[in-house]
């Protein structure tokens, strides 16, 4: 199996994976964190924010996800824009992270997500170092 073969098959793996985790974060909640959650402050009213901010906030969501997109896209067809759109996407995360504020989790979906992020960063950082970086490097 060739390089790039492997690398699409990591990327599709990745966003499957990461697809699964929302179906099951969904159907799995029991309710059990909600009193939790309840307890926590909020850095931001997000509700408040977003009514008031209508606009903008669905501009920017719009934004990010033809971002996200795209860059899944520039990535599976190895082009050099995409890899710097993907991380770029990546990097963008980390504001709405430190924003969000103290967070609650089950266990099993803190040990998910610490994987599905660890396989983020390795294919990212496959991305730029050969064999895979010299995929992205060809000129069509």
């Amino acid at each position: 199996m060739s390089n790039r073969v492997i690398f699409r098959l990591a990327v599709i793996g990745l966003l499957i994976a990461e697809l699964a985790i929302g179906v099951a974060l969904y159907f799995l909640d029991s309710g059990a964190l909600d009193a939790a959650w309840e307890q926590l402050p909020e850095s931001i009213d997000w509700y408040t924010y977003l009514e008031s901010n209508f606009v903008t906030s669905v501009a920017l969501l719009i934004l990010l996800l033809v971002a996200i997109l795209g860059s899944l896209v520039g990535v599976l067809l190895f082009k050099n824009w995409g890899r710097w759109l993907y991380l770029g996407s990546t990097v963008l995360i980390f504001p709405v992270s430190i924003f969000t504020g103290p967070t609650i989790y089950y266990g099993w979906e803190n040990a998910v997500w610490d994987i599905t992020s660890m396989v983020n960063g390795a294919l990212i950082l496959s991305m730029f170092l050969p064999p895979i970086s010299n995929e992205f490097n060809k000129v069509s």
